[in-house]
């Protein structure tokens, strides 16, 4: 007699089944996945967040919105996908939509929020390059 390896009911059917069903099968591989694929999916999840937050606030592809609503929506500013460095300024990429942290004349912290461009392919920081 043999039992689902998740929730310990009796197998019925084939001899080499091991779960009863496939909300078991997932749990059981859910529960049992490694430390480091619990960690990138958690990092994914953050980054598609932040990156629907800064579509969502930028239906035209650039605006301006407080810090602060950005945060309170969820929005974590410790993740993201690459830099693009500039004279006066770093913008913060999830994907395709990137911000650029700005103070207004009231000191306001606002995030100007923008759709990558054609241009900005080439200019990526690279850390490794000499003319950075």
């Amino acid at each position: 007699m043999k039992f689902c390896l998740s929730c310990n009911k009796e197998l019925v059917g084939r001899t080499d089944k091991k779960f009863c069903d496939a909300q078991c099968r997932s749990t059981h591989h859910n529960k049992n996945r490694p430390l480091h694929e619990i960690t990138i999916q958690k990092i994914n999840s953050t980054l598609r967040r932040n990156r629907s937050l800064l579509a969502h606030f930028s239906p035209s592809g650039k605006t301006t919105v407080e810090r602060e609503i950005l945060f309170k929506s969820g929005y974590n500013f410790d993740v993201f996908t690459h830099i693009y460095t500039f004279k006066s300024g770093t913008y913060y990429f999830c994907y395709d939509y990137g911000f650029l942290p700005v103070k207004d004349d009231n000191g306001v912290e606002k995030m100007l929020i923008v759709q990558k461009q054609d241009y900005m392919e080439n200019l990526v920081f690279n850390p490794w390059s000499t003319s950075n």
